[in-house]
């Protein structure tokens, strides 16, 4: 009997063809399209998924919208938060923690000089807000606790708000981070915990009515500039230079 014999080459091409077909196959199976991916690498969380990272910080920066309406035009559950099956053990409980202040856009630059909040809503009915002074409320909030597959996949509801009427067309960004947490003693919340080191700070910039293109030039106002100093940071900085003056003045 003839046999028939395939060339290596074209043996080859089949094997990367495949290979590419199960990665995206699996990659469908497991992970949505825009959510912020958790991970843990080296035992720390991490985030995959961003469109873009910042320059300078390297922070990555994940797209959401307050008009997709699918909690009304204010409202958002998206971008949710997801993991591959076995990146946690049965029962971990991911959370996160609210960092800075709310950044808003004014059409060529980004500013904390606004009236706006947004509040976001923790699995366990914490409630975090962002304004311009900083953040109020629960800083620490349930995301997410893994079920038998070891995996997380939840959504929380981000809401846009002012102290004087409606939102103004815009855009807007939070800064987070991710930490692994345990209930705390009353059950009602959660506190962090070690067992995996927090992420590295990330944003969430939201679109508030603006066009696409209007978006595209405020997420590279945040993406294309190094880290805007928080008014804490100022604070801390005028601090250690008020201290280093009487130092000085003090030594002579």
């Amino acid at each position: 009997m003839r046999q028939f014999m395939m060339p290596l080459a074209m043996v080859a091409s089949l094997f990367s063809v495949s290979a590419l077909f199960s990665a995206s196959a699996y990659a469908e199976d497991h992970l949505h399209s825009g959510d912020i991916e958790i991970e843990v690498e080296n035992g720390k969380l991490g985030t995959h998924g961003a469109g873009h990272d910042q320059v300078g910080s390297g922070y990555a920066i994940f797209e959401a919208d307050f008009r997709d309406l699918a909690k009304g035009p204010y409202a958002t559950n998206a971008p949710g938060f997801d993991s591959h099956s076995d990146v946690f053990a049965q029962g971990d409980i991911i959370g996160y923690q609210a960092i800075g202040s709310l950044w808003a856009w004014d059409g060529a630059s980004w500013s904390n000089s606004h009236n706006a909040t947004i509040t976001l809503g923790g699995n366990l009915g914490e409630s975090t807000r962002w304004n311009a002074a900083g953040v109020s409320g629960d800083s620490i909030g349930t995301l997410g606790q893994a079920g038998s597959s070891g995996n997380i996949h939840e959504h929380l509801t981000f809401t846009v708000s002012t102290t004087n009427g409606l939102p103004s067309e815009g855009a807007y960004y939070i800064t987070l981070q991710l930490i692994s947490g345990e209930l705390n003693s009353s059950f009602d919340g959660i506190v962090a915990n070690d067992k995996y080191a927090s992420s590295d700070p990330f944003y969430l910039i939201f679109n508030n009515g603006l066009s696409s293109g209007q978006f595209h030039a405020a997420v590279h106002g945040l993406a294309d500039v190094a880290p805007v100093p928080e008014p804490s940071s100022y604070a801390l900085l005028l601090a250690g230079l008020g201290l280093m003056g009487w130092q000085l003045r003090r030594r002579a």
